[in-house]
């Protein structure tokens, strides 16, 4: 059986995210799309465009590549998948790709290889009418990079840009350690720069704020410590191809994602 999954913009990247161009085109539910009840591949035979456009973001952890993903897939009239969001969707459901996860996660560790092919396969299959892709979490070695040319192939597309966030340790780790996050409705916030209304509630739908295993501090840093071990192979497969634009991701949000935008040099997808 097919479910419908949507994941909306945080509440704090709304305001800059409509005005962002291509945002009246593609509007605020451009994470939806069908998938089973776990994460069933395309079904065979399933027609599929030969020239969509796939946009990879690297970072490290709260380098913002949810925040600009979703920003630039509004500007490009792409679709914008999310492998972190999706995860936790899992978790949270408790289907058996989440029962995988859960561990790992929680301890700032990467899943395993095979559970994140077999969900981005079907994050890829599960959109068959996406004139494009912004796909934010993954790859995170280069092995996955290697991996995801096959998997995007197979889907009719290309693996056209690498974006490479580039944030210090030091900003991450005060991004991370102020998160907080609604129990209901997976929303986002931070103690400082973006406070909730109300201590502990959640202003979207008044669920419990919770900071989530991975934000606290010492996981943080065992998060930035195996970004570091990852992430030099990973940027190398990248530049090798002549697909890698590194972008000062620190900053005002809305400035950074007007920069991620102009260096992608990725042309909006035409109207169907």
């Amino acid at each position: 059986m097919l479910t419908t999954a949507v994941f909306d913009p945080k509440p704090c990247d709304r305001e800059y995210l409509a005005q962002a161009p291509g945002a009246e085109r593609v509007g605020w539910r451009f994470h939806e799309f069908q998938l089973s009840a776990e994460t069933a591949p395309a079904a065979k035979g399933a027609q599929q465009s030969p020239s969509r456009t796939v946009v990879v973001l690297l970072g490290g952890p709260g380098s913002g590549k949810g925040t600009h993903g979703q920003a630039l897939a509004a500007a490009l009239g792409y679709q914008h998948l999310s492998t972190g969001e999706h995860l936790r969707d899992h978790i949270r459901r408790a289907t058996a790709l989440g029962r995988r996860a859960r561990e790992p996660i929680a301890n700032g560790q990467l899943v395993p290889d095979e559970v994140a092919r077999e969900l981005v396969g079907a994050m890829l299959g599960g959109c068959p009418d996406a004139r494009g892709f912004v796909l934010d979490g993954y790859p995170r070695s280069r092995a996955q990079a290697e991996s995801l040319e096959s998997i995007v192939a197979a889907c009719g597309g290309v693996v056209a840009r690498a974006l490479y966030l580039a944030v210090s340790d030091e900003e991450i780790l005060r991004r991370l350690s102020g998160r907080l996050t609604c129990r209901s409705c997976g929303r986002t916030c931070h103690e400082a720069s973006n406070p909730p209304d109300r201590p502990g509630v959640c202003r979207a739908c008044g669920g419990e704020l919770f900071r989530r295993a991975d934000d606290e501090p010492a996981t943080i840093r065992q998060r930035i410590a195996l970004f570091h071990r990852m992430i030099g192979p990973l940027v190398d497969f990248y530049r090798e191809t002549g697909r890698l634009v590194e972008v000062a991701a620190e900053g005002p949000v809305p400035a950074v994602s007007a920069r991620v935008l102009a260096e992608s040099k990725i042309p909006p997808a035409a109207a169907p």
